[in-house]
């Protein structure tokens, strides 16, 4: 279920972004096209220029957290993944776009400078300005990692890059202007792509739905986790277990930008119950918060969850602080139900173990169903495949759920399909926003 959703959302991702080409091989030449390098070379820059528009725009659909997507990719987590993955190759066709143009409008060093620099065609300069903010923020994003709250605010001069980018295709003379049918398209997406960033980033506020919590209580789980419980001041939202939340507390010194977080407790429960490790600057402020802070909620989110499968077997791997979706699907389980659920519970020490007097009582209420596997890394090493199978027979025949720290969801997907487990079988969540 899972990679056919996947899939889905990538052909729809490539018609989009290709279909151009389509509409642009229709647009009647007034130079030919590919009959010496320099032309073939700007053809192909044109091209480049049409795809990477498409997936810009794209990537303004998917960080605006629309829903649709979600069934398309299979969560959200996995709409972000395609929208970086996106955004980067798009930032490297747009790079190819004015630099497969030189041979054809310049013949020396110092023309090319005068090309690629801004000048008195303003056309051209929105174009330069769009591609040097977005070359910008990309590898912001990608390499240099700023604080989230500063992260989230240069994110959002995205939408600027992109209209400059916008401006530049309406303003310059080429197929895109003279060929109706290829400009309506890309100018029509463009045109969404922006409307898609307003929605999320200026309209949210008006056109979001949002929950309002209000804190009902906070105790520190752990030396390095807190649990916070919170009560709802209107109708409360409904969920399915597994999935995730973002939240803002009206608390002038924890910022006012939306954290993701899974939920703990079962659907159903009075209480909305998180559980937030020390990860961070963010998290490090959790401590500050006080009962009756209110909580904004946007949600739910997410496709992680034991009914959305195949296999009434599965394994569940949780590392760490990753044991809280899996919190809220133990917690929801029946006796009478058909599930076999062998719960892998990945800790450094028993100390470091969260909620585990909760999932030994479910262990021993319901001993055919949900069987708790508790591994000390400290003395047993790495949690492996080879180490779930001697306890967990018939892998081919299961789902599998992991969420745990990047590294190790990685490590074990690979050592699953190594074993000839089918993708589609292996479900994995972290929080890579």
């Amino acid at each position: 279920m899972s990679s056919t959703n996947q899939q889905t959302g990538w052909i729809f991702v490539w018609i989009v972004c290709l279909f151009p080409i389509v509409l642009w091989f229709f647009a009647p030449a007034s130079v030919p096209r590919f009959n010496s390098i320099p032309s073939t070379l700007l053809s192909i820059s044109k091209l480049a220029a049409l795809v990477g528009t498409s997936m810009f725009a794209l990537t303004l659909f998917l960080s605006a957290r629309i829903k649709i997507f979600e069934k398309f990719f299979n969560g959200l987590n996995q709409v972000y993944e395609r929208h970086s993955q996106l955004g980067q190759i798009a930032m490297i066709l747009l790079m190819f776009h004015p630099l497969l143009m030189l041979p054809q409008y310049t013949s020396s060093i110092s023309d090319a400078a005068k090309f690629l620099l801004p000048g008195s065609n303003w056309s051209n300069n929105w174009g330069l300005f769009s591609l040097g903010l977005m070359i910008t923020l990309i590898v912001l994003t990608l390499y240099l990692r700023p604080r989230y709250n500063i992260w989230k605010i240069t994110h959002k001069f995205l939408g600027l890059a992109f209209f400059l980018g916008a401006l530049h295709v309406w303003l310059t003379p080429s197929d895109t202007a003279s060929y109706l049918p290829l400009r309506y398209y890309v100018l029509g997406l463009s045109a969404l792509g922006l409307l898609a960033f307003m929605y999320r980033t200026i309209l949210g506020q008006f056109l979001v739905k949002y929950y309002r919590y209000q804190v009902a209580s906070i105790r520190n789980l752990n030396s390095a986790i807190v649990e916070i419980c919170l009560t709802p001041l209107k109708p409360a939202f409904n969920f399915v277990a597994g999935q995730f939340i973002f939240i803002k507390f009206k608390n002038s010194q924890l910022g006012n930008e939306g954290h993701p977080f899974s939920i703990v407790s079962p659907p159903g429960a009075p209480e909305l119950k998180l559980a937030v490790k020390n990860l961070g600057d963010y998290t490090a402020e959790l401590y500050k918060l006080e009962v009756g802070t209110d909580a904004i909620i946007e949600g739910p989110f997410g496709a992680f969850s034991h009914k959305t499968c195949e296999h009434f077997a599965q394994i569940w791997i949780a590392g760490g602080v990753g044991i809280t979706p899996f919190i809220s699907m133990a917690e929801s389980l029946t006796a009478s139900q058909c599930y076999q659920i062998d719960l892998f519970y990945c800790v450094r020490n028993v100390e470091e173990a969260i909620y585990l007097d909760e999932l030994n009582t479910i262990s021993a209420n319901m001993p055919d169903t949900f069987h708790l596997h508790l591994f000390n890394t400290d003395e047993r090493g790495r949690l492996t495949a080879d180490a779930i199978q001697r306890e967990s027979v018939l892998l081919n025949h299961k789902d599998i759920f992991i969420c745990a720290p990047p590294g190790m969801i990685h490590a074990l997907h690979d050592q699953f399909i190594a074993k000839n487990i089918s993708p589609q079988n292996i479900h994995s969540e972290e929080f890579n926003f």
